[in-house]
């Protein structure tokens, strides 16, 4: 299963000239990561700008079976139909069996508590 996770991204402009990317990014786990991250950033002579923000990323595996046990791979006529549902967590990727009449349905990561899904259709986030 996978599980919708918070981290930040800092985002690093360097001083025009150098060669390479002048704008480079980085995600880290914790607020204490970010400090770090910005503190060595602003001691830095080459660095002009630097900026952070949160993130929340989809981590982990999909599940490989439906709740019956059908695996979701192999051709086309067992593959698993998969959708995306919306919702205020970041969204859920859905899974529907297609092993004969099995009709099994399940979301990735489980709709909890906190979760306000929405109709409309949309591609899953990248990155």
């Amino acid at each position: 299963m996978s599980e919708w996770v918070r981290r930040w991204q800092v985002d690093v402009r360097w001083r025009p000239g150098l060669p390479g990317d002048r704008l480079s990014a980085r995600r880290v786990d914790s607020v204490a990561a970010v400090g770090r991250l910005v503190a060595w950033a602003r001691a830095h002579p080459d660095v002009t700008a630097v900026k952070h923000r949160p993130v929340r990323e989809l981590v982990g595996d999909p599940p490989a079976t439906c709740r019956r046990g059908h695996p979701y791979d192999g051709g086309s006529a067992t593959r698993s139909a998969r959708g995306w549902l919306n919702c205020d967590c970041g969204g859920h990727l859905v899974l529907a069996c297609r092993w004969g009449d099995c009709g099994d349905v399940q979301q990735d990561p489980p709709i909890g508590p906190d979760c306000a899904p929405r109709r409309e259709a949309a591609p899953p986030p990248s990155g």
